[in-house]
């Protein structure tokens, strides 16, 4: 049987810099945001949606896209879809999908 496929392709411009940080064993990790742009005509009208898509890089990617990377700039992004889940402090169920960066 074939394995799953976990796959994103995304073009945006960055939100705002990336900000470089490191875990406690000295792996650099960055997040950032993508504003990807979608442009759709409704009854004849030019509309256009744009979906904020948060992107997580590690190592060796994180520090150049901390260091090369600036607000506004156009970037494009491969990796795969993760999940987290948790628990909020009212006790509800909360989700939110991060893209974690392979290349860029």
């Amino acid at each position: 049987m074939a394995g799953d496929i976990n796959k994103v392709i995304l073009i945006g411009r960055l939100v705002r810099d990336p900000e470089l940080r490191h875990t406690p064993n000295g792996t650099a990790v960055t997040d950032f945001t993508i504003a990807s742009n979608r442009t759709y005509s409704l009854s004849g009208e030019k509309k256009e949606e744009v979906s904020f898509i948060k992107c997580t890089a590690w190592s060796k990617a994180a520090e150049v896209i901390t260091q090369y990377c600036k607000k506004g700039q156009r970037i494009g992004v491969d990796g795969r879809l993760k999940q987290h889940s948790w628990d909020d402090q009212n006790g509800n169920k909360r989700s939110t999908i991060e893209v974690v960066v392979d290349n860029f």
